[in-house]
């Protein structure tokens, strides 16, 4: 691991114990009983997980949940993503239109292909009030894409509505599961397994602006535009 990734996983761990002890300032998604037909939508810019790391995530660590919590929404593995950015926050009616996804598909077709491709390392699990992600550890040149792509949001008048935990490090995650209430005791111990483990490493080729559901279900799920970074082909 390095400095950098390191750097990363403490600022992570304390906003897991921030929202541990209910003093968290991100933006949280409410407990919800149907994640598939939710029909709030967000507008956002991702990496889908390629279908081998999806697999192995759905295999060690969901289907061990789901044996003790079944009714909680486990992300299908075709909707197992990173978020790159957020661009609007969850909500009905959507706070976003034809504009600001127009803006969006010029400005990530300007930017994405001077940047990457980048390798996210998935190692570990962070806990949050109403789901819990499998942590991405990053490079500088993400963190540097990523402010890039921020910086030219909130100059286009699209900036992120979304309240972050820090702006010191950029962080990466793929949320997996999202809770219906809070998980048992049997639920935490179970993921408490999980905490560390090394899921692996992947390669994102392509940044995809999609709009979506919390569970980002493919039934709600559209995709606007794929772009791809440099020098990658295929």
């Amino acid at each position: 691991m390095t400095p950098f990734q390191q750097k990363q996983l403490v600022l992570m761990r304390q906003m897991e114990a921030q929202f541990a002890s209910g003093s968290g300032i991100s933006t949280i998604v409410p407990f919800q009983t149907d994640y598939v037909n939710d029909p709030r939508l967000c507008l956002t810019s991702v990496s889908f997980l390629p279908e081998d790391i999806a697999t192995t995530i759905q295999t060690q660590i969901l289907t061990p949940l789901g044996i003790i919590e079944p009714e909680f929404y486990y992300y299908p593995i075709q909707s197992l993503h990173i978020t790159i950015q957020n661009i609007r926050v969850i909500n009905r009616p959507p706070h976003f239109g034809g504009t600001e996804i127009e803006k969006a598909k010029t400005l990530l077709s300007e930017i994405v292909p001077q940047f990457g491709p980048f390798k996210f390392e998935l190692n570990g699990t962070i806990r949050m009030p109403t789901s819990f992600a499998v942590i991405a550890l990053v490079s500088p040149q993400y963190d540097k894409f990523v402010r890039v792509l921020r910086h030219a949001f909130i100059a286009a008048g699209i900036s992120d509505d979304k309240k972050y935990f820090t702006d010191e490090i950029v962080f990466a995650h793929a949320t997996i599961c999202r809770y219906t209430r809070n998980p048992s005791v049997a639920f935490i111990n179970e993921l408490k397994h999980h905490t560390s483990e090394f899921i692996g490493t992947m390669d994102a080729p392509e940044v995809s602006l999609v709009e979506t559901n919390a569970g980002a279900h493919p039934s709600k799920t559209t995709v606007f535009g794929t772009y791809r970074f440099q020098n990658h082909h295929g």
